[in-house]
Formats: C-alpha cells, structure tokens, sequence
C-alpha cells in the first residue's frame, strides 16, 4: 500500500513538473520573440533598412497591406527602398503579441499592432491599428521571418472620410513594432530613437 502511495505521488510530482517545464518553455519563445521584434522595432525607428534586412530569412515571403507579394529578400528590400523614397517615416510603433505557437523549429505569432507614420508632403502625421501574422523559424542560435501579413482595421472607404487616401499609407505601414503580451505588458516605440529596452541585433 505504501508503494503504490508513493508512486502515485512520484507520478503526480513529475506530471506537475512536465507541465511547469512546458509553460517555462512556452514563456522563453515568448521573451525571444519580444526580444526580436524590439530590436526591429528599433532599426524601424531609426530608419536602418539594412539592419531590418537582417531579421528575414532568405527567401521570405512578405504580404503586406494594399500590395503585392514580395517574395525573397531583394524583393523586400525594393519595398522598403520605395516606402522611404515616398517619405515614410514611422515616428511611432506598438507591437501586441497575443499568442505565440510552436510546429517544430518554426513559430508563429499572432498579435495587433498601432502605428503612426508621417510623409512628406502630408499636413498630419496618419495613424493606423491592425493585425498580423509571423512566422519565425529557426536560425542557429537565432529565428528569423520566413513568412509574415498584417492589414489594417480601418475600411479604405473610412480612411477616405477621414481625410486619408488610401495611397498615403506607407507600403508597409504595417508591422514591426511590436510588442504587447497576455499578461498586459505593452512595449512601444515612439520618436526617432528606440526605446532603451528595444531591439538591436
């Protein structure tokens, strides 16, 4: 009777200790991935296309708002080429990552960001919310993006109204900034320089 009672207790401790261990696993691809978009958050700030380059797998495939699919790094590049060449400059930028789910070595992230943009030529800065999807997958020591969306909550027709055409948001008015979780901690950017805490490769 003693033995059985005692491994039943020794099968209920490592079941609990399975579970913690899962959860703590969960919670670092977390932290990770909050890492990662901060540091994006910052190069997107500070308007350093090259180091935002980096966070991309090779052959990543990017579909943004309002555009085409960009297929591989170069095309990505282009994209953001001709966003900065139109005058976008992204002053501020929230990422919100509700849930974060892992398929062996890849992740995928789902989350809502904000964002507000200036561009020449425009007498107010534009501000816009949204959704988007990422997929990270593994990269060494490291993830980077093979595959990301986001769009926009706001109606094209609404945006008009507002006094925004659609063609003024920027041709990535979208992503990176991230960073809100489950547990109500919401990290943002805002201004040319990033906030201390956020990304830098």
């Amino acid at each position: 009777m003693k033995i059985r009672s005692l491994m039943l207790a020794m099968l209920m401790f490592a079941a609990v200790a399975m579970n913690a261990q899962k959860g703590g696993d969960k919670n670092e691809l977390r932290i990770i991935i909050q890492d990662l978009n901060h540091k994006m958050i910052g190069a997107i700030l500070n308007d350093d296309y090259g180091k935002i380059l980096t966070f991309y797998d090779a052959k990543a495939v990017s579909l943004p708002n309002y555009s085409r699919t960009l297929r591989g790094i170069d095309a990505i590049a282009e994209y953001q080429q001709q966003s900065a060449e139109m005058g976008n400059n992204v002053t501020a930028l929230a990422l919100n990552t509700k849930k974060i789910m892992q398929y062996g070595d890849a992740l995928i992230e789902i989350g809502t960001y904000s964002i507000t943009i200036e561009r020449t030529g425009m007498e107010k800065p534009v501000s816009d919310v949204g959704k988007y999807l990422t997929v990270w997958v593994k990269h060494d020591d490291t993830y980077k993006i093979i595959s990301e969306i986001w769009n926009t909550n706001v109606h094209p027709l609404e945006a008009v109204k507002g006094g925004v055409e659609k063609g003024d948001l920027p041709p990535g008015a979208d992503k990176k900034s991230k960073l809100n979780t489950d547990d109500g901690q919401t990290r943002s950017g805002s201004g040319k320089k990033p906030v201390s805490d956020k990304k830098g490769n």
